[in-house]
């Protein structure tokens, strides 16, 4: 149920603070800081359009200024970032070509604000959006080039330096101010994408332990012990060593459990587990494979007496109490030993023989070892 419960938790965790939604949430902030920004110089060319009565320029500003407003809006309730992306810079060239046809063509500074179609376009669309308006902008500026345009408006020579001044000036800013606010979104993006990358990590790390650790015992469970002894009896060499199982089982674990609560029963299983580490050597293997049972597989020389030695070790230390929650619980352990080659060849086989011979040991009244032999059933050391 732990493992379950962490698995959807990663899940959802993932859909949450996916790459996806992160730059779906950096393009969100960079229209809105966008729109905010062109509303606020329009404020600035709706005073000085006024003040010499360049009304049409008016009217296409207070236009352009309303319909990014209403993007704006379209884009806080819907949060269709592509959508208003396109609508902005759209109305960015819209606003930018008539205003260059009313004025006089590519040669006035009004020229000036295609560069910021463009980087519009890069911001809040990123490349398909500066190519397409690229492709735009370009065909407008051949338009231009091509025609020889009329200006609705004369300034006069003050005013036109004035007027240069300031489409370069609001221009140059909205530039600068889009680029660093796209910077800063790369910034602040890299860095989460860096911290989701190392949580992701961490949590694949974890979920990769629990699938081969007990939980209780952190000692390896079922499914990497069974890993294990298949690479281990691949590589035996039959003629110099052997490889013998360990199938081990607390006696009385039920009665700990009834008599004092399971709480008291897991602490038990997490000592027992630490003294069987204890009594194995350093390259040997150990794992829980459930509920009161243990396994061990240790690899040793053809004939040598380290299954039985390391058995007697164990069972020496289960001779001792245990003290959980001040109270002295005496619990020891039935053992069952089968070796390979000589009792079996097979994996499966070297299992389910350990196993006969640790229910030996328990029918023997327990605490105490037995090791399975192929000649004979089994024989009591």
């Amino acid at each position: 149920m732990e493992k379950m419960y962490l698995i959807n938790q990663l899940k959802l965790w993932i859909s949450e603070l996916s790459p996806a939604e992160t730059m779906n949430s950096r393009q969100y902030r960079l229209i809105h800081i966008t729109s905010l920004e062109l509303i606020l110089v329009s404020f600035f060319l709706i005073f000085i359009n006024v003040s010499w009565e360049l009304w049409l320029m008016l009217y296409l500003v207070i236009a352009a200024c309303f319909l990014i407003g209403i993007n704006l809006a379209l884009l806080i309730i819907t949060k269709n970032t592509l959508l208003c992306g396109h609508i902005l810079t759209f109305l960015a060239f819209v606003a930018t070509s008539l205003a260059n046809y009313w004025m006089g063509g590519i040669s006035t500074s009004y020229f000036g604000w295609y560069y910021v179609v463009l980087i519009i376009a890069a911001v809040t669309i990123n490349w398909p959006g500066l190519i397409i308006y690229s492709i735009m902008s370009l065909i407008m500026v051949m338009i231009f080039a091509a025609l020889n345009i009329s200006p609705i408006y004369t300034l006069s020579d003050s005013n036109a330096l004035i007027m240069s001044f300031l489409n370069r000036s609001f221009s140059f800013f909205i530039i600068i101010s889009s680029l660093y606010t796209l910077l800063r979104e790369n910034t602040e993006y890299e860095k989460a994408l860096w911290e989701h990358n190392y949580l992701l990590q961490a949590d694949k790390d974890k979920f990769h332990y629990l699938a081969r650790y007990d939980t209780l015992t952190n000692l390896p469970n079922r499914a990497y012990f069974q890993a294990y002894i298949d690479t281990l009896m691949e590589g035996i060499n039959i003629k110099t060593h052997s490889v013998t199982v360990f199938y081990m089982d607390l006696d009385g674990l039920k009665i700990v459990n009834d008599r004092y609560g399971h709480d008291a029963g897991d602490s038990l299983l997490l000592q027992a587990g630490k003294r069987l580490q204890s009594c194995f050597r350093d390259n040997d293997f150990l794992a829980r494979l459930g509920g009161d049972e243990f396994t061990a597989v240790i690899s040793h020389l053809v004939d040598e007496q380290t299954p039985q030695l390391i058995a007697q070790r164990i069972l020496q230390e289960f001779a001792r109490s245990f003290d959980i929650d001040s109270n002295q619980i005496h619990s020891t352990i039935s053992i069952g030993l089968a070796t390979y080659p000589s009792d079996t060849v097979t994996v499966d086989q070297l299992i389910n023989k350990a196993d006969q011979a640790m229910y030996r040991a328990k029918k023997a009244g327990g605490n105490t070892y037995r090791n399975f032999a192929a000649k004979k059933l089994f024989v009591d050391l």
